[in-house]
């Protein structure tokens, strides 16, 4: 159920009665609410001109209430939505962004030096809710296998990123970076991915491989789902490096993934 059922459900089990024109379409269209009047849980009668709803069997609707909304909270996490609704994804919440480095050099985070070379070598990653991260130069790299691989293409010089889900513009304003450079998928996703980390930083750079071209015709895959959707950020760019994938994808109707390379 929805937040404006919770709150006409909550009316009734605290008024005890509410008029019926207080009441949204969608909830007198439910099935739920059809069958606390099917029940007669709940009554509908006439009041002057117009109709009410109220509570008939007062035990059951109280244990329908307290079992479909468990607590009446203020909805901030995963954890409030179970409690409040049952369903972890009932809402929308603020979650943090957790992200996983790999580098060889030494990099600030949340004003603490470390050791990407000690953690990077000995277990592959360092993996932190940050709330800053300062680097010379970062990588953002939108695969994981490639993540766990990136260096042996791009060299050890940059911090590379992978973030656990898509990248979010508030997640971005954890980093500070001279050079930012964006490993991708070469498909509209992809795209889309590059130009909202360059809406964050304007020295952002696609990395395309010099032999794209050799690489697209040998190595690319069929175009379908998700994929062959263009947003609205991807087909009015005017960055260079989008316009020369963007056409190309939608040409041959096909897109290079970033594991073209061989890195075992």
């Amino acid at each position: 159920m929805k937040e404006i059922d919770f709150k006409i459900y909550k009316k009734l089990f605290e008024q005890e009665s509410i008029s019926k024109s207080a009441v949204s379409t969608s909830v007198l269209k439910s099935d739920t609410f059809k069958g606390l009047i099917n029940s007669e849980i709940l009554l509908l009668s006439k009041v002057g001109r117009g109709l009410k709803i109220s509570v008939h069997k007062k035990d059951l609707f109280k244990r329908f209430f307290e079992t479909n909304f468990p607590e009446d909270i203020e909805v901030k996490t995963k954890s409030d939505n179970v409690r409040k609704y049952r369903n972890s994804k009932h809402s929308k919440v603020a979650t943090e962004s957790v992200f996983m480095f790999r580098g060889f050099i030494d990099i600030k985070i949340n004003d603490e030096i470390v050791d990407m070379n000690f953690f990077t070598r000995k277990f592959r990653l360092f993996s932190s809710t940050a709330n800053s991260v300062i680097c010379e130069q970062i990588c953002f790299v939108e695969n994981l296998d490639t993540f766990l691989n990136a260096e042996k293409l791009l060299g050890t010089d940059l911090l590379f990123i992978h973030k656990y889900g898509r990248i979010g513009i508030n997640s971005l304003s954890v980093f500070e970076a001279k050079k930012v450079l964006v490993f991708v998928d070469y498909d509209f996703n992809g795209l889309d991915e590059y130009l909202r980390i360059k809406s964050v930083f304007n020295q952002a750079i696609l990395f395309i491989p010099d032999n794209y071209d050799e690489l697209s015709e040998k190595f690319s895959l069929n175009l379908k789902g998700n994929r062959a959707k263009m947003s609205q950020r991807v087909s009015q760019s005017k960055d260079e490096m989008v316009i020369k994938i963007r056409e190309d994808v939608a040409r041959n109707n096909r897109f290079l993934e970033q594991q073209y390379w061989k890195y075992d």
